[in-house]
């Protein structure tokens, strides 16, 4: 478990900030839909969770690769060498 914790810290950051940044793209576009004085505030969040969709969320694949990796490249290295 130890060997994917990180990654799957990471992962789940990831995902989370894809779920809020939805949410906000969502919310933005009913603002745009129902008229709003700040039409360029609303449409910048919509191409921010777009770039976040295409830029930082498919990082998740890898992610994903490295925790169903497993431990056994970890467990090879002899603990003693830990300490250089």
């Amino acid at each position: 478990m130890g060997a994917a914790s990180v990654d799957y810290i990471m992962f789940s950051g990831y995902l989370l900030l894809g779920v809020a940044w939805a949410a906000s793209a969502r919310a933005a576009y009913k603002r745009l839909e129902q008229g709003t004085k700040e039409e360029a505030f609303y449409r910048s969040k919509i191409q921010t969770a777009e770039f976040y969709f295409a830029k930082i969320l498919p990082r998740t694949t890898s992610l994903l690769q490295t925790m169903l990796a497993g431990p056994d490249s970890l467990m090879k290295i002899d603990e003693e060498h830990f300490v250089f």
